[in-house]
């Protein structure tokens, strides 16, 4: 490997700092990077997504965990640009190197390390595998785990953020929504989800926050596997050592392999050999005055503005008093962990007090159904005695936006007195579609939220259902619940 020629710049870096040059490495070759990733990933992506049509979180969790395998094509970009070496999405996807070495290691017990674009270069660019894979894994991640870990941690929070973004951008462009409350209870709710807590729409929102994200991980990964390389492998100092030698000519390139010679034969010299050649140590010192190896240090600390330097008699005076004062200090410092552990169980203790009275006081008050939600009466006595042969006749009539109000306001009051499902004035069609499946077996909760979405198109809308589709809800109404007032 010809370090001379690589396109970043070698020094000792902190492991962020390293990860910051990562995600620069990705904004300056962001056209091959992620060319490759999308023309990888994205294909298969649409193809799970419509395979799964009928369960697309399992398109989502296949995807997931296929991510080691397209991470490769992503790295095989950027192991060739920091080379210069140009690379298109065929020479990227017909390498050889996306499928082998370490590729099955990624894809089950390497998926859940943390570091793992940190470590992907071991398989992919040394070609290492087995014992020596693990013994190189070791060696490299002994101080950048920590850093490489965080990546991993802060890149899946950018996803859920990204994820979570264009859901809540999805609810606030879409009319019949009404609320964006709903699909943030749909993934933190306190109920028991039905089969519709993941949707196809959430794939492809996943998809895109994955294709964002993913290129930037394995390029802060690869960035923190280039510095831990420079540390351990000496590589800024070859850098320096190429460019001195061509900056100085050939005569200063004598003293540069006299340097590297003299360093080498200092490893493997006897320790009693005290007598060294004059020239090669004058060309050692010559170089080493160079500024490439210049050490600087920042170093802050506080310090009295006018010092003064105390005399015998106060150092002995203060002695003393300093131990005194250090066991005044102990002692308060003994007593103010026993007042916090005080404050702490008092604080324990009224927050108890609290939660027991304000569920003294709900039980004492109990639960009235409302009368009335979203300005529809669902009071037993205000629906017919059989609502859903009501319902057929008014769709029979012509009336098909009163007959989807009485299936729309029996459902609601069956809900509320029969399946004692808590409503309140306040909630939203989408906080009652939720209640609703925990409280209904799965094909009720599947038809009472097609008949909230059939109302929300008819009521906020303003398109009207046709005839045949208000039968068959009215038909099913019947099945659902009971047919009859509750």
């Amino acid at each position: 490997m010809r370090v001379d020629a690589l396109r970043v710049q070698l020094r000792p870096r902190t492991g962020w700092e390293a990860a910051d040059l990562g995600f620069v490495m990705a904004r300056e070759w962001w056209r091959p990077l992620w060319a490759a990733w999308l023309a990888a990933y994205l294909p298969l992506a649409l193809v799970l997504t419509y395979a799964f049509r009928a369960t697309p979180e399992l398109a989502a969790l296949v995807l997931w965990w296929l991510k080691p395998a397209f991470d490769r094509a992503a790295l095989h970009v950027l192991s060739r640009a920091v080379f210069g070496e140009a690379t298109t999405v065929r020479s990227a996807l017909a390498s050889r190197d996306l499928l082998r070495p370490g590729l099955l290691y990624a894809l089950t017990l390497g998926r859940f390390a943390l570091a793992r674009s940190f470590l992907l270069p071991v398989a992919q660019l040394e070609q290492l595998s087995g014992r020596d894979a693990a013994a190189r894994r070791a060696a490299l991640a002994r101080r950048e785990r920590g850093h490489a870990a965080g990546l991993t941690v802060a890149c899946a929070h950018f996803e859920v953020a990204i994820l979570l973004g264009l859901g809540l951008l999805a609810d606030l462009l879409t009319p019949a929504a009404g609320a964006i409350a709903p699909d943030l209870v749909k993934w933190f709710g306190d109920g028991v989800p039905d089969a519709s807590w993941w949707s196809v729409t959430d794939t492809l929102a996943y998809i895109v926050a994955v294709s964002v994200i993913e290129p930037l991980y394995v390029a802060g990964g690869f960035a923190l596997y280039l510095n831990r390389r420079t540390l351990l492998e000496g590589w800024d100092i070859e850098v320096a050592l190429r460019r001195l030698a061509q900056r100085l000519g050939t005569g200063s390139r004598r003293a540069v392999a006299a340097l590297m010679l003299g360093c080498a034969a200092a490893l493997v010299a006897p320790l009693h050999a005290d007598a060294q050649p004059a020239e090669p140590q004058r060309a050692v010192r010559e170089v080493l005055r160079s500024p490439e190896f210049a050490q600087h240090r920042d170093v802050m600390q506080w310090q009295a503005r006018n010092k003064r330097e105390p005399s015998r008699e106060e150092q002995r005076d203060r002695s003393g008093f300093a131990e005194l004062i250090d066991l005044i200090a102990r002692i308060l410092q003994g007593l103010s962990w026993v007042a916090a552990g005080l404050l702490v169980i008092a604080a324990l203790y009224f927050a108890w007090r609290y939660a027991q009275g304000r569920r003294s006081v709900a039980e004492a008050e109990g639960y009235r159904p409302p009368d009335t939600l979203f300005g529809l009466a669902v009071a037993p006595e205000s629906l017919p005695e059989d609502v859903a042969a009501a319902a057929l006749a008014a769709a029979r009539a012509g009336r098909l936006r009163e007959a989807l109000s009485l299936l729309y306001r029996g459902a609601l009051s069956a809900l509320v007195h029969r399946h004692d499902v808590r409503l309140e004035p306040g909630d939203t069609e989408g906080d009652c579609v939720r209640l609703a499946a925990g409280a209904l077996a799965r094909p009720a909760a599947g038809y009472f939220a097609g008949l909230v979405g059939a109302w929300q198109h008819a009521a906020y809308a303003g398109r009207d259902p046709d005839l045949a589709r208000v039968e068959m809800l009215a038909a099913q109404w019947r099945e659902h619940f009971a047919g009859g007032r509750p």
